[in-house]
């Protein structure tokens, strides 16, 4: 038997000492490494019941979350609806959102910041954590108190918001290239709109038109909301060419008409007049803003992750990704406006009717 030498006891030893350490590292791995997430196919067949709450006006933001969870492959999701009216109180909502809860739903899903709010609070109050997905139209959800922060929530909520301060400026913009030598821009405002609604938005509207070197002129009144229709019209009657340059309509207002109203006002002063695209179809010359539908898809991508395990919280707020432009030449033609060519190549959609 050949006798050992030095250098071969050395060359096992150090490979003993290599076996060890890669065993070590295994185990550390092994432990470091968090529980598999579900497999994809089980979370997507998995029964889901989504409680909606909202109001006709955001139609397309559930369908938008519905084709949204259906392009990213989910199969088996039941909607409960409920609908409500505008002028219902937070102790209506609250209760619609704890029935909802009630009956066990996955998550609540709501379009309209002043309504998410009102559940946010409500599931605070009754100590209930069911994850929460709102689209924020007309506020900051952060200054609105829907979350702390956009990089989390810090509750049981996250969502889709519109970048309110960007959206009028470039509204704005486009308003110069319509009318380079436009200065006062008119807006019905305090006792035509609904304030929780269309308040922030007015306010946006006053600091950013000042930087794109315009005036904004606030026609406001004092009746009761039953009498805002007649009041609006008495009003309209008393306006002359020249008072204002160009008209803006702002969402959200006590006569429901008001958008179709103002557009034959613009009409008959031959200004142009900037409506939000939800209203657009009633009323006005062009519209930029957040796409209803494709903020609905955006919010699904959210719906998703919360199935998949995570928490609202620890979800980011997002800003709206699809801001599209719709301009309605025809109808802005009858106000004596034409769009440029500028305009009409970069517009998201050009509808040719009255």
């Amino acid at each position: 038997m050949q006798p050992i030498k030095g250098s071969q006891v050395l060359m096992f030893v150090g490979a003993l000492v290599i076996v060890a350490a890669i065993g070590l590292s295994f185990i550390k791995v092994f432990q470091a490494t968090p529980p598999a997430a579900p497999e994809l196919s089980r979370v997507l067949s998995e029964p889901k019941t989504i409680g909606v709450l909202t109001v006709s006006q955001y139609g397309d933001v559930v369908v938008g979350l519905k084709e949204g969870l259906k392009e990213l492959g989910y199969t088996n999701v039941t909607f409960k609806e409920v609908l409500f009216e505008t002028k219902a109180t937070e102790q209506d909502v609250a209760n619609l959102a704890k029935e909802l809860i009630a009956e066990k739903v996955d998550l609540l899903y709501v379009p309209g910041e002043f309504w998410a709010l009102w559940i946010i609070n409500a599931t605070k109050t009754i100590g209930n954590s069911t994850p929460i997905v709102h689209f924020s139209n007309f506020h900051d959800p952060v200054a609105y108190g829907l979350a702390k922060s956009f990089l989390s929530s810090g509750n049981n909520a996250t969502g889709v918001s519109m970048n309110i301060a960007e959206v009028i400026q470039k509204q704005l913009e486009f308003l110069r290239k319509l009318r380079p030598d436009s200065k006062k821009i008119g807006v019905f405002g305090k006792g035509f709109g609904i304030p929780f609604i269309g308040g922030e938005w007015l306010n946006a509207l006053k600091q950013q038109a000042p930087r794109l070197d315009y005036e904004v002129v606030e026609y406001t009144t004092d009746v009761s909301p039953p009498n805002v229709e007649s009041a609006f019209h008495d009003l309209i009657a008393k306006f002359k060419r020249g008072d204002v340059d160009a008209l803006y309509h702002i969402g959200g207002h006590y006569y429901g008409d008001q958008q179709t109203a103002e557009t034959e006002l613009a009409e008959r002063l031959q200004i142009p007049m900037i409506v939000p695209l939800e209203d657009l179809p009633t009323g006005g010359h062009f519209g930029y803003s957040a796409d209803f539908l494709s903020s609905g898809k955006q919010t699904a991508k959210m719906v998703d992750k919360i199935f998949r395990g995570a928490k609202p919280s620890n979800i980011p707020l997002e800003h709206a990704e699809k801001i599209f432009l719709v301009v309605y030449p025809t109808r802005a033609r009858q106000a004596g406006v034409e769009f440029p060519e500028f305009i009409l190549s970069i517009a998201t959609q050009i509808v040719n009717d009255k």
